[in-house]
């Protein structure tokens, strides 16, 4: 598995290759927004996310807040973003994970 750890909610910046207008976790999102926030735009090994079945996206205090099926990426000069099939209502959102984010990279494999 993948794992995504996104910090406190920010301005995203000109030229965002998503189009987004913030990037980040803030209380109160939906899954949806979540998944917007936390698939891209990262430095990772295309290879090995492409390994993984799904991702899961968490904040600061390890707590889950979306899971996604991968499915693909996208490339992003030499970043990459995630594509994928969003698990609305998975069992997992909203409760601590049980694999603790111990990089210092917001992007991890379990």
């Amino acid at each position: 598995m993948l794992q995504i750890q996104l910090g406190a909610e920010r301005p995203a910046g000109t030229g965002d290759g998503l189009g987004r207008t913030t990037i980040g976790w803030r209380p109160g999102m939906s899954e949806e927004e979540v998944w917007q926030a936390g698939r891209g735009i990262w430095k990772f090994n295309a290879d090995r996310a492409l390994s993984q079945d799904e991702v899961q996206i968490i904040n600061t205090d390890g707590m889950v807040l979306a899971v996604a099926r991968i499915t693909g990426i996208s490339k992003h000069g030499d970043r990459y973003a995630l594509e994928g099939e969003l698990l609305l209502g998975d069992a997992r959102v909203g409760r601590p994970t049980p694999s603790p984010h111990l990089s210092r990279n917001p992007v991890t494999y379990i």
